[in-house]
């Protein structure tokens, strides 16, 4: 009971989940009962592994789940067995008693079975026929049965049992939900951003050139009358103006989308290396073209950590890698940004609005641009350095795309 006995009950539901996924495959094959399977089971931290793994397993819903249809599907499959084993015997037996029914021996002078009532004996060739007929009606009872009880117990209950329960149902439509309003809400930043780089920067554009021509033409007039000079006052001034307008708008244009991730992530990442302040190396394993949402936030969370690395880490140089990890069996993928500098470390989030302490509200910033996405933002920085920044984006399969041809 001590030993063995949390040894056998951990074991259970683990052996429970490999049932269930047994059951599914035979409900799937005989009676295309298609049902999908349960969340697999988050990956234990290393430190603390056994109990970590002990305690999961003891607080696996879907694997106990799957043990109460294991339990509960034993007496149903007793009674299915049963009733198509004995009945289809009895319909076995009569459709072939035209072949047999001379070899019974009868005392009394007769071959053949009897009823067993009224003296009614089975023993000339209209009565063999007849019972062979009558053969179908236990085998057509039987499969009605079997049906019967297959849709009234068995179906109902591996639906409940076997399948995702109702919360990661749920938790399931929301992340589908989640996904597609970042994507519509990417889209919609980047209808704004074309909107204003085709729309108002391409009209301040013109008013600055018709200023700039004013201006000339201000230039060319003789005199030097007061009004005249007031004149190209206005327009120096409204020249200047419009300029950092457009300037104010290409920033913006910048930070809805950045026109370095229109070539993709990995063209992006190389730019910001080659731009930085400090040697930079980007490395990258993108095969495909993650979603849009997803590039973006990656971009922008490379730009701050390669900047926090220039301006406050004292680093002489810095390493980005970026990868893709595809889970083919669940259809999920995870962008893995990994920034490291060789600096004196100590980085850790603040909280927005402190004041005091170390820290930066750049990082607190991105663990939430990051979170909107279910990401990760994982910070290695011990005082002296290295620090080692991660940032993991899941996204679904399906969203990959290819590159562009150049």
């Amino acid at each position: 009971m001590v030993l063995v006995g949390p040894v056998l009950l951990i074991g259970v539901p683990f052996a429970a989940r490999g049932a269930g996924a047994v059951h599914r495959a035979l409900l799937r094959g005989l009676l295309g009962e298609r049902i999908q399977p349960p969340p697999p089971r988050p990956r234990p931290q290393p430190r603390g592994k056994l109990l970590v793994r002990a305690r999961a397993a003891l607080t696996d819903p879907d694997g106990w789940r799957s043990a109460a249809f294991t339990l509960a599907y034993l007496p149903v499959g007793v009674l299915l067995v049963m009733l198509f084993a004995t009945v289809r015997l009895y319909g076995l037996i009569a459709l072939t008693y035209p072949i047999w029914w001379r070899l019974v021996p009868a005392d009394d002078g007769h071959r053949g079975l009897g009823l067993g009532f009224g003296g009614v004996q089975l023993d000339t060739w209209p009565t063999a026929l007849l019972t062979c007929l009558a053969g179908f009606l236990p085998m057509a009872i039987s499969t009605w049965c079997t049906r019967w009880l297959l849709d009234l117990a068995v179906r109902p209950m591996a639906r409940a049992l076997l399948g995702p329960g109702k919360l990661d149902a749920r938790v399931h439509v929301l992340e589908d939900t989640r996904a597609l309003a970042v994507q519509d809400s990417a889209a919609a930043l980047r209808r704004i951003e074309r909107d204003l780089h085709d729309g108002a920067q391409s009209r301040m554009i013109a008013v600055a050139m018709t200023l700039a021509r004013a201006r000339e033409q201000l230039a060319r007039l003789p005199g030097t009358e007061p009004e005249l000079a007031s004149g190209r006052e206005l327009v120096d001034t409204a020249l200047a103006e419009s300029k950092t307008v457009i300037g104010e708008l290409r920033e913006l244009i910048s930070g809805i989308h950045p026109p370095a991730l229109n070539d993709g992530l990995d063209v992006a990442l190389e730019t910001l290396a080659a731009r930085a302040g400090i040697p930079a190396t980007a490395e990258t394993e993108l095969p495909l073209r993650p979603p849009e949402a997803i590039e973006s936030i990656a971009y922008f969370c490379a730009a701050e950590l390669l900047a926090n690395a220039t301006r406050h880490s004292g680093a002489t140089a810095v390493r980005i890698v970026a990868r893709i990890d595809v889970d083919a069996a669940h259809a999920g993928a995870v962008l893995t940004l990994t920034v490291r500098d060789d600096g004196h470390g100590g980085a850790h989030p603040r909280r927005r609005g402190t004041t005091r302490g170390g820290g930066g509200t750049g990082l607190a910033g991105l663990a939430e641009r990051v979170s909107t996405v279910d990401g990760r933002l994982l910070i290695a920085s011990p005082d002296g350095g290295p620090t080692t920044i991660t940032v993991e984006l899941p996204f679904r399969t399906k969203d990959l795309t290819p590159h562009r041809a150049p």
